[in-house]
């Protein structure tokens, strides 16, 4: 067909057709993009209420703690990007207000820290301690272990270094909460001992998390 023989009309309703199906388009695009930028939103506030609710039950642990240490190494923590949530899960071993918090977080009863369901629940304890003191300490290990699944890239990355070596803060923070927590139930420890168990609980913790990263990277092709 030559040139001479195209309608004008055509081209014109052409033109239209195109212009308005470009329009559409657009519409679409920009109701994707507002639902997409309210989602966002809506995840930001999210994140910063929780992170506003972290901050104030931390703050105040910092305010109320007598040990200037354990308050450096919190602070340490955080700056070293270690998750709040893991600190409160630490903290929540001797803390009312972090343990609160940190059943909040993991979206259980008011149970968690309580009674462990028999048969499945050992994870760093056997037969070394009083009965009470080992249901205390498997269910709060089990615990951080628990959030630990819900961030385990960034737990991995920031908790543990390439050369398998515990972030030092992080390992004495949770020898000192331990402390605290033996002195608390009246059972004497030797600090080394305490601190021996510390670093037990979060290889630990930090290896089944490790465990469960890989096994879930496998099924999804090594896709994170």
């Amino acid at each position: 067909m030559g040139l001479e023989n195209l309608n004008p009309l055509d081209n014109e309703e052409a033109g239209a057709k195109a212009a308005e199906a470009s329009d559409e388009v657009f519409r679409d695009q920009m109701k994707k993009t507002q639902k997409s930028q309210k989602a966002l939103k809506k995840s930001e506030q999210k994140a910063r209420a929780k992170d506003n609710r972290l901050a104030k039950v931390i703050g105040k642990f910092l305010q109320t703690h007598s040990n200037t240490a354990v308050m450096l190494l919190i602070s340490r923590c955080l700056d070293h990007n270690i998750p709040a949530g893991l600190i409160l899960g630490i903290l929540a071993l001797v803390e009312a207000e972090a343990q609160k918090e940190f059943e909040v977080m993991l979206g259980e009863s008011a149970q968690l820290l309580e009674a462990p369901k028999v048969g499945n629940r050992t994870l760093v304890t056997r037969g070394e301690f009083p009965p009470e003191i080992k249901q205390a300490l498997d269910v709060w290990s089990f615990g951080l272990l628990e959030f630990g699944l819900t961030q385990p890239t960034r737990l991995l990355t920031t908790a543990i270094s390439p050369e398998d070596k515990l972030f030092p803060s992080l390992q004495k923070l949770t020898t000192f909460i331990l402390r605290d927590f033996f002195e608390k139930n009246k059972l004497e420890t030797e600090f080394r001992k305490t601190e021996e168990f510390a670093e037990f609980v979060l290889r630990s913790v930090l290896g089944k998390i490790k465990i469960q990263l890989e096994e879930t990277k496998e099924l999804e092709g090594g896709v994170e």
